[in-house]
């Protein structure tokens, strides 16, 4: 795939082309890239993309895996040519291995103090030049100083059914599957809005065509495995389920705060926060007040509808 024939996400593509073949023009790297937004909608595919589109070396990591100054210096001392630098969840890494990060975001270079008072130094690390490649759901959990670094920021949304359509189909081609239109319109309507749900169904397709001998699957088909895999009309995970049948049920409706969730959850407010809210709020189910979480009246139709019929 190449980086112009990136299905959905027109602005982040447009704005990511950009910079990239203005690099490819002036012969160096692109300047480092921040993409933010709920996960599943192809931060990391597009960070293989750029470097793909420059030739460039691919190397990823995680920022829960940067944890101290012998991670960030093996990291960068290993690339062997230009690179782009993919991290997965940078807003986990710690403030410390952070600020380690600027000067060879800033300079191409890596400084780490070695020895203790009087001994103490600066030594200085040549490192290839890198583009770093940020990923997050938390955006505000970047420090400012290290935001200010990345002067490419774009925000990653969830798809419209078209597009999911578009990718289901191609998907489905490359295992010879032919699915009729109103087929890929309710494959499309239960992705939860991200091209990984998406793809998550497909092999749930082709394991069904297997089963059944079918090359041709048709609306019936695949309603028939949505009931086996109980996936609803809505697309909801059982972690969103159980959201809002506490808030219809416990808080009647809400408003509820957000801690008081997380305690009936037994969930961490950040996978709240990142995982289950967005797409409930992207649906028009949830919204958020200045007294706590409350189920709009598509919300609680909903929950008549599909959790508690």
């Amino acid at each position: 795939m190449e980086l112009h024939g990136f299905i959905g996400q027109t602005n982040v593509v447009s704005a990511i082309s950009f910079s990239v073949d203005a690099a490819k023009r002036l012969n160096r790297m692109p300047d480092h890239m921040l993409f933010f937004g709920p996960p599943g909608l192809g931060k990391t595919t597009m960070a293989r993309l750029v470097a793909s589109e420059i030739n460039a070396g691919f190397v990823e990591s995680t920022g829960n895996s940067l944890v101290n100054i012998k991670d960030v210096l093996n990291l960068l001392l290993s690339f062997p040519r230009p690179t782009v630098l993919f991290i997965d969840e940078i807003h986990r890494i710690p403030k410390s291995v952070e600020e380690l990060l600027y000067a060879p975001m800033d300079e191409g270079l890596l400084r780490v103090m070695i020895g203790k008072n009087k001994t103490a130094r600066i030594v200085k690390f040549n490192i290839q030049p890198f583009t770093l490649i940020g990923a997050t759901t938390k955006v505000s959990f970047l420090s400012k100083p290290f935001l200010s670094r990345f002067s490419i920021k774009v925000p990653f949304n969830y798809y419209g059914e078209a597009e999911l359509q578009q990718i289901i189909a191609q998907e489905l081609e490359t295992h010879e599957i032919v699915v009729s239109a109103d087929g890929l319109e309710e494959i499309a309507k239960r992705s939860r809005g991200t091209p990984r749900e998406a793809l998550q169904i497909c092999k749930r397709i082709v394991e069904y065509s297997a089963l059944n001998d079918r090359r041709e699957v048709d609306i019936n088909d695949i309603k028939a495995l949505f009931n086996v895999l109980g996936i609803d009309s809505f697309g909801l995970s059982s972690l969103d389920k159980d959201y809002i049948r506490i808030l219809a049920e416990g808080f009647q409706g809400g408003p509820a705060g957000i801690r008081v969730l997380s305690s009936a959850l037994g969930l961490d407010v950040e996978t709240i926060e990142g995982v289950v809210e967005p797409y409930l709020m992207m649906l028009g189910i949830v919204v958020v007040t200045s007294r706590g979480r409350k189920l709009t009246e598509k919300g609680l139709s909903v929950y008549e509808e599909v959790i508690h019929p």
